[in-house]
């Protein structure tokens, strides 16, 4: 009788073996359906219940006739669709089209890439795999969790190079290589094949040719010292003090508390007419470390003046960066001025995590809401004045950002 039972169980696990695959995206499948609308502060602030259910038991339904890749997308296009920024799935990323993308005014260039395609560097992308780039952008925004336009242009350029997440939306049909229709600088246009590589090799690639740009040219302050929280530069010519806020972190050698401390008393003793604060790269953090700055900033008479203080915003200004913002805002006499924010105002925010037990999918959700402003449809925080970059500010090394503030009078 034992060996009987035995041999049952050996046939019951061998069985469950062979419909693993299936029954354990399955079983994902349904915890998130199960916990996501649990855990949420508000999960079906924009999205319908019905409509969520719906595409879940959709995906289940057609589970069998696709592949990791693609189980791996459409579960992040339920959840990108909730359009919470903070609410989304982690997707692994093993290999990568080793070019970096920026969306400027007029298209997706290619900002920066290996040696080996250097010569597709400023040029503009026009076709992925003979797809037109509009209807790419389509397509891929469809796994990007944003709640406004500058935050879709903001993160959009990251996803691209993922060639896995491209194949999983059926752009491309291989992870092996990309081809692309480009525009050069000399509005020819011309096909070119780009092969992925692991994602380490890219990234090191990548960065050893960016600090070779660094140490080769003279670009701008923006694009300066990305690996600090927190830096500034005195503009001795401009009697300007720049002062970069990348992200709302703590740095070792220095508290932001003790940091700010040191702005304001370089304030007091030199001759600084106009304070920049930039925060067009800070994607968040911690909000309250910058408060005690402000308070200082509030009651330094000498830079809290309409024209003496500026605040540099982005579409990579997001989340508690937004929060300084809408302090600076109410507190202080600054300008304001960049681009539209990719934080939105009103947000859902303070983000937990869990895990889907079988493929190790990260799950990241909202479980609060901040209401800052009364006006809870409004999708970004707009500057009083409104700028752009361009590609050609761009390849000469141009910031029209801090350039309106130095010539502003």
């Amino acid at each position: 009788m034992l060996i009987l039972e035995y041999i049952l169980n050996i046939i019951a696990r061998e069985k469950y073996m062979v419909l693993s695959r299936n029954d354990k995206w399955i079983e994902d499948i349904d915890l998130l359906a199960l916990e996501l609308p649990n855990r949420h502060k508000n999960l079906f602030f924009n999205k319908s219940k019905e409509e969520f259910f719906k595409e879940i038991k959709e995906l289940k339904r057609k589970i069998r006739n696709l592949d990791e890749y693609e189980i791996r997308v459409n579960l992040a296009k339920i959840v990108a669709a909730i359009r919470d920024a903070h609410t989304g799935i982690i997707l692994p990323v093993n290999f990568l089209c080793p070019i970096e993308l920026y969306w400027f005014k007029d298209g997706i260039y290619i900002i920066s890439t290996i040696e080996r395609y250097k010569h597709i560097e400023n040029c503009k992308i026009l076709k992925v795999n003979g797809m037109d780039i509009k209807e790419v952008i389509k397509v891929l925004s469809t796994i990007v969790s944003y709640e406004n336009e500058a935050l879709c242009k903001a993160q959009l350029p990251k996803y691209f190079p993922a060639i896995e997440f491209l194949y999983g939306l059926e752009i491309l049909d291989t992870i092996e290589s990309l081809e692309l229709t480009i525009e050069d600088r000399k509005k020819k246009i011309k096909n070119i094949e780009i092969e992925s590589l692991p994602i380490r090799e890219v990234r090191k690639k990548l960065k050893e040719s960016q600090k070779s740009m660094l140490k080769d040219n003279i670009v701008p302050l923006y694009r300066k010292n990305f690996d600090k929280y927190y830096w500034y530069e005195y503009m001795k010519e401009f009697k300007v003090l720049y002062f970069k806020y990348n992200a709302c972190k703590e740095m070792e050698d220095k508290s932001v508390f003790d940091f700010g401390k040191e702005l304001i008393k370089f304030i007091n003793k030199n001759q600084v007419d106009k304070l920049v604060i930039d925060l067009r790269n800070n994607s968040g953090g911690n909000s309250t470390l910058l408060e005690p700055f402000i308070e200082d900033l509030k009651a330094c008479d000498k830079i809290n003046k309409k024209g003496n203080l500026f605040v540099i915003v982005g579409r990579e200004t997001f989340s508690s960066a937004l929060l300084n913002v809408l302090l600076l805002k109410e507190d202080t006499n600054a300008i304001f001025l960049g681009e539209a924010t990719g934080g939105k105002p009103n947000c859902y925010g303070e983000v937990e995590r869990f895990t889907l037990k079988n493929s190790g999918l990260t799950v990241c959700y909202s479980t609060k809401y901040y209401k800052i402003i009364k006006d809870d449809s409004l999708p970004s925080f707009y500057p009083e004045v409104s700028l752009a970059l361009t590609i050609e500010n761009y390849i000469k090394n141009e910031d029209p950002f801090l350039d309106y503030v130095l010539k502003f009078k």
